[in-house]
């Protein structure tokens, strides 16, 4: 099922996502994960957090092909908490399904190591760099109640003053379901 995602302005995007419960049922999880793969593959996202479609769990799924560079990445990310970051700081420009039609350049670390489960609850602790570091750290923020934006300096964000407040305001339209 696809659910409408989220936009600037919501509240519930500024809020903090819980931790899946152990005993949470593994149906209504599978069902999540699926419902967020068909979600985020209609708007053409890479990736989603749950909170995006107003589920505050600590979960989100990636997905993404760049043919050119041979990079393929596809998981599934539950409680997900970053143990460790590592420089160099690298500046790349993101976008955000909640946020349509912004880009901007974010400061991030290269390098990270997760603590997270996947779809079926094997735990992991693993080491992602480059471009699976961004995506990941990305929809981190979303579980902490930030999006990219709040990571960009106040010049910036006064330049995207006008187009955020349309998004807020919603005098957009956009391809996708949206809430």
């Amino acid at each position: 099922m696809i659910h409408p995602i989220l936009l600037y302005g919501d509240p519930m995007l500024t809020q903090k996502s819980a931790e899946i419960p152990k005993n949470f049922p593994k149906i209504k999880l599978e069902e999540l994960i699926n419902d967020m793969f068909e979600t985020m593959h209609k708007a053409n996202g890479v990736g989603l957090s749950a909170i995006q479609i107003g589920i505050p769990y600590r979960i989100f799924v990636v997905e993404a092909h760049l043919e050119k560079e041979n990079f393929h990445f596809r998981n599934v990310f539950i409680n997900p908490y970053i143990k460790k970051e590592w420089e160099p700081l690298v500046k790349y420009s993101e976008g955000c399904l909640s946020v349509p039609y912004v880009t901007t350049s974010v400061s991030r670390p290269q390098n990270i190591e997760l603590d997270y489960y996947d779809q079926n609850l094997n735990h992991h602790i693993e080491t992602f760099k480059d471009f699976k570091a961004r995506i990941i750290q990305h929809e981190m923020d979303h579980m902490e109640g930030e999006i990219f934006i709040d990571k960009i300096d106040q010049l910036w964000k006064k330049a995207l003053e006008n187009s955020l407040q349309m998004i807020k305001n919603r005098k957009i339209t956009v391809a996708y379901l949206t809430k």
